[in-house]
């Protein structure tokens, strides 16, 4: 083998795990997603979202840690904020003192729920999570994670807004800020 050939296959390896690396970067700084166009579709998909237009939400149901049930269908009309999180991820705990902020200031209007992905943790570090945050928006493990199937999310975190006819207007995969967090609460308040 000569030695262009043997630094080309060499570099190889590095240039797939240097886009392996930009590709998880572009995910853990967030995207927004609305109507899907083609082009976008395909962005959503890479990102590890759905490339399905809004529509009916799928079901959200079981226990709290700390609320009773918690059922769409107990929130009709109204819009919700369902997001999608688990204890040892750095970005899930870095949201949610804006996602608490946020419940504070819109929970009477907006349905919230906390979804989390179970897996690397325990129903019982979920609930210590939440208490440990001091988190009083409810928030409930995915039993056989049904619910993150159903929502198609695989990259955590992620939060879903649905409209108060509980159709999904608004994906956002990775850490929400405060602004945009507002922006999005906002809109679907004006809708």
């Amino acid at each position: 083998m000569n030695r262009t050939a043997h630094v080309r296959t060499n570099k190889l390896p590095w240039l797939l795990a240097l886009i392996g690396l930009v590709a998880i970067a572009a995910v853990a700084c967030g995207s927004d997603t609305a109507a899907d166009t083609s082009s976008q579709a395909v962005v959503n998909a890479a990102a590890g979202e759905s490339d399905s237009s809004p529509g009916d939400a799928p079901a959200v149901t079981g226990e709290t840690f700390s609320h009773g049930a918690f059922d769409l269908d107990m929130h009709a009309g109204k819009p919700v904020l369902v997001n999608f999180w688990f204890p040892s991820c750095p970005p899930c705990r870095a949201e949610m003192p804006d996602l608490q902020a946020a419940f504070d200031k819109y929970g009477d209007q907006i349905a919230f729920i906390g979804i989390q992905q179970l897996g690397l943790d325990s129903p019982a570090s979920g609930a210590a999570f939440v208490e440990e945050l001091g988190l009083t928006y409810p928030s409930m493990p995915d039993t056989n994670s049904v619910i993150q199937f159903d929502y198609e999310v695989f990259s955590y975190p992620t939060t879903v807004f649905l409209d108060k006819n509980h159709d999904v207007a608004r994906r956002w995969t990775g850490i929400i800020g405060e602004k945009a967090l507002t922006e999005q609460l906002e809109e679907l308040l004006a809708g």
